[in-house]
C-alpha cells in the first residue's frame, strides 16, 4: 500500500499531526473535486469503476484497522456529496496496512485509492491519506427489517449504518469459531423439504428464505481467540444456541461472497429463549427405549497402540479423549435400552476396536450391562462393510437379548454409496416379544456428481444430490424387511441417519410402505440437524404398523444441532474454555429416541 509515504514527504503530515480540526485551511484543502462514493458503488452488484484510481472524501463510520480486526475502516459520504438515491450506497470499506494512520469514528478525511471488489465488498485498496478534515457527527443508521424484498435492498445499503427494531432469532452459527459469525432471521428457518413436498416450489422457498437472514460478525479477523457472543464471551457453559433471541442490532451492513452481514457498532443483546434441554426422562414401565445417534466419526486410534491421526475423527489422543467423554456422557444420559450408531470407526470387533472401547466405557459409566452386536462379515475381514465408518448396534443385556443372526444387504447401492444396513432381531426379556431393529446410514447430499444431467445430480427440487440413491436404498431396505426370516416379525423399527429430510422421497417411501414417523405427533417441529442456518431432520426412527399405536413417546434430544461447533471437542486447542465433558455438542446430529410398549 502507498499509505503514508506520500503523506510524510509533504507538509500535509504536519497538519494531520497538529489536528486538522484546529487548522481551518485543512478543511478548505478537502474541498476539492472527488469521485462521489455513490458513483463508485453504483446500483449494480459490481462497481463500474473497478480497478480505477479515485479520490474520495467522507466521514469514518467505524475503524477496525488492527491486524486481529478487519484490517480497515468504513467511510461514508459527506452530506453535500450524497445523491439522495436510495438504490446506491454511500459508503465504502477501505483496506489498510500497518503503515496507515489509525483513524477514529467521526473523523473526516480525503484519500485516494484503487476501486476494488474483495469477496464482493466494494471498497478501496492501496489507500493514501491526503488530508484529515476535522470531525463531524455520524449519519443516522437506517431502519432495516427482515425479510428484505430482494438482494438489491441489501446491496443498496452495503457498508452503510443500519439498525433493526425487530427481535431476531439465531438460526445458525457454523462460522462462529472460524469467523466469529452467527446467522439471524425474523423466525426460525426450516429447510423447505422438512415441511413441504420436494419440487420447484420447495427449491424456490429455500432461495426465498435467503432474503430473510443476515450474518452478524464480530469485527475480527479469522479464528478469533475469544468470541464475544453471547456477552461477556462464549464458553462451554455460556452458549449461543439456535433459537435464542437477539435484539438491539446496530451496525454496518457488509458483504462476504454474496452473503450479507452486520458489523456491529454496539454489543447485541441476547436472550436464551431456547435453553439447553434436561436429560430425557426415564422411560415408562413396560416400554423399551430405542435411540439413533450419529457419533461424529468416533475413531479411537490406529491398532492396539491407538496412534493418531486416524482416517477420520480426532487428530490427537487428547482430542479423542475429549470426544470420548462427551459421547459417553450423552449415551449414558439417553437412558436407552438399544442404541443404533452411525459414523463409528469400522475397525472390527477386537479388543482395541472403537465399538469395544465405546461399549466398555458405557457399561462402566452407566452401571448397566451394555453389549454390542457383532456384525463381522468374512468378506470384509472381520469388519462390517468396506467403508472407514460403519453402523453399530448397542443393547442392554438386562433388558433385551439378540435373537438370530445379523441380517444385511449387499445389493447396490448398499456398500457402494449407502452403508450396509445392520438388522438384528431382539427379544424383550420382560415378556419375550420379538422385534427387529435396522440401523442405517444413507448416502449424504455432498460430493455431487460432476455430470449435472444424471439422476443423482441436484434436481433443483430441494432434495440435493444423490436423492435417487437414497430412494433406491429405502426401497431395498423395505424389501429386505419383507424377506425371510424378517417377514415373520411384524414388529420392526427402522432408524438411522437417512440423510433425507422429513418430506423427501426416501421418508415418504417408508410412510407409503407400512412405516410410521411418530415424531409428527410427539414433536412436529422437531429436527436433528442445522445446515447453513436451516433446521431439519436427517435422523429418523420409523416403526411398523404393528408398533404404531404402541409408541408412547418420540423426541429429539437437542444437545448438538443447536449448539455452536466452537464447543466441539476439537476446538479445545483454540480455546480451552469452549470444551467440557458435558453431552452438549458431542456430535453435529441430535440423537432421536422412541419409547415403545412391549
Amino acid at each position: 500500500m502507498v499509505a503514508l509515504r506520500s503523506l510524510f514527504i509533504t507538509a500535509t503530515a504536519a497538519l494531520l499531526v497538529a489536528g486538522c480540526q484546529q487548522q481551518p485551511q485543512a478543511v478548505a484543502a478537502c474541498d476539492v473535486a472527488v469521485t462521489p462514493i455513490h458513483s463508485i458503488q453504483g446500483s449494480a452488484m459490481v462497481s463500474s469503476l473497478l480497478g480505477q484510481q479515485v479520490t474520495v472524501r467522507g466521514v469514518v463510520l467505524a475503524s477496525w484497522q488492527a491486524e486481529e480486526q478487519l484490517g480497515g475502516f468504513y467511510l461514508h459520504s459527506l452530506e453535500h456529496d450524497n445523491d439522495q438515491d436510495v438504490t446506491t450506497s454511500e459508503a465504502l470499506f477501505v483496506a489498510t496496512d500497518s503503515g496507515f494512520p489509525e483513524l477514529t469514528a467521526g473523523q473526516t478525511v480525503l484519500l485516494s485509492g484503487t476501486v476494488s471488489e474483495t469477496a464482493q465488498v466494494t471498497g478501496l485498496s492501496q489507500p493514501s491519506l491526503l488530508q484529515s478534515c476535522g470531525e463531524q457527527a455520524l449519519p443516522a443508521a437506517q431502519l432495516l427489517q427482515l425479510p428484505v424484498t430482494s438482494m438489491s435492498q441489501f446491496e443498496a445499503l452495503e457498508n452503510m449504518p443500519v439498525r433493526f427494531a425487530q427481535t431476531l432469532v439465531v438460526t445458525g452459527h457454523y462460522p462462529l469459531a472460524r469467523h466469529g459469525q452467527f446467522q439471524v432471521a425474523a423466525q426460525q428457518q426450516f429447510t423447505a423439504t422438512q415441511i413441504s413436498a420436494p419440487g420447484a416450489d420447495a427449491y424456490a422457498a429455500n432461495q426465498q428464505a435467503l432474503l430473510g437472514r443476515l450474518s452478524v460478525d464480530d469485527n475480527k479477523a479469522e479464528k478469533p481467540a475469544q468470541i464475544s457472543y453471547p456477552s461477556p464471551e462464549l464458553t462451554a457453559t455460556n452458549t449461543l444456541r439456535s433459537g435464542d433471541s437477539v435484539s438491539q442490532l446496530v451496525g454496518l451492513l457488509s458483504e462476504f461472497n454474496g452473503s450479507y452481514q452486520l458489523q456491529p457498532t454496539q454489543q447485541p443483546q441476547f436472550s436464551h429463549s431456547n435453553p439447553r434441554p434436561a436429560n430425557p426422562p426415564a422411560p415408562a414401565e413396560q416400554t423399551l427405549r430405542i435411540a439413533a445417534f450419529n457419533v461424529l466419526n468416533y475413531f479411537n486410534g490406529n491398532g492396539p497402540d491407538k496412534t493418531f491421526p486416524t482416517d477420520r475423527g480426532a487428530k490427537t489422543a487428547a482430542d479423542f479423549a475429549r470426544q470420548h467423554d462427551k459421547i459417553i456422557s450423552a449415551l449414558t444420559a439417553l437412558n436407552a435400552d438399544i442404541i443404533g450408531l452411525m459414523e463409528i470407526e469400522n475397525d472390527g470387533y477386537g479388543s482395541s476396536s472403537a465399538i469395544v472401547e465405546l461399549t466398555t466405557a458405557l457399561r462402566q459409566h452407566s452401571g448397566h450391562d451394555w453389549r454390542f452386536v457383532n456384525a463381522a462379515q468374512a468378506q470384509d475381514s472381520g469388519r462390517f462393510g468396506t467403508d472407514s465408518i460403519t453402523n453399530g448396534l448397542l443393547y442392554r443385556a438386562d433388558r433385551v437379548k439378540p435373537h438370530s443372526d445379523v441380517i444385511t444387504s449387499r445389493q447396490a447401492p448398499f456398500g457402494t454409496r449407502s452403508r450396509p444396513p445392520l438388522v438384528q432381531q431382539f427379544q424383550a426379556l420382560h415378556n419375550s416379544e420379538l422385534f427387529a431393529v435396522a440401523v442405517n446410514h444413507f448416502k449424504s447430499k455432498g460430493s455431487c456428481p460432476r455430470d449435472g444431467n444424471q439422476a443423482n445430480a441436484d434436481q433443483a427440487d430441494g432434495q440435493g444430490c444423490w436423492n435417487a440413491v437414497r430412494l433406491e436404498s429405502a426401497q431395498l431396505l423395505t424389501e429386505l424387511m419383507q424377506q425371510s426370516p424378517l417377514n415373520t416379525v411384524e414388529h420392526s423399527v427402522l432408524l438411522g441417519d437417512f440423510n433425507a429430510y422429513a418430506m423427501e422421497d426416501p421418508i415418504t417411501w417408508f410412510k407409503q410402505n407400512g412405516y410410521h414417523n411418530r415424531i409428527e405427533v410427539f414433536e412436529p417441529q422437531g429436527y436433528s440437524y442445522v445446515f447453513n442456518g436451516f433446521a431439519g431432520s436427517l435422523d429418523h426412527i420409523l416403526v411398523s404398523t404393528a408398533l404404531h399405536n404402541r409408541v408412547v413417546m418420540q423426541r429429539h434430544w437437542s444437545i448438538n444441532a443447536d449448539e455452536p461447533t466452537a464447543l466441539q471437542y476439537d476446538m479445545h486447542r483454540s480455546n480451552p474454555n469452549w470444551v467440557d465433558s458435558s453431552p452438549f455438542r458431542a456430535s453435529d446430529h441430535d440423537p432421536v429416541y422412541v419409547d415403545i410398549q412391549f
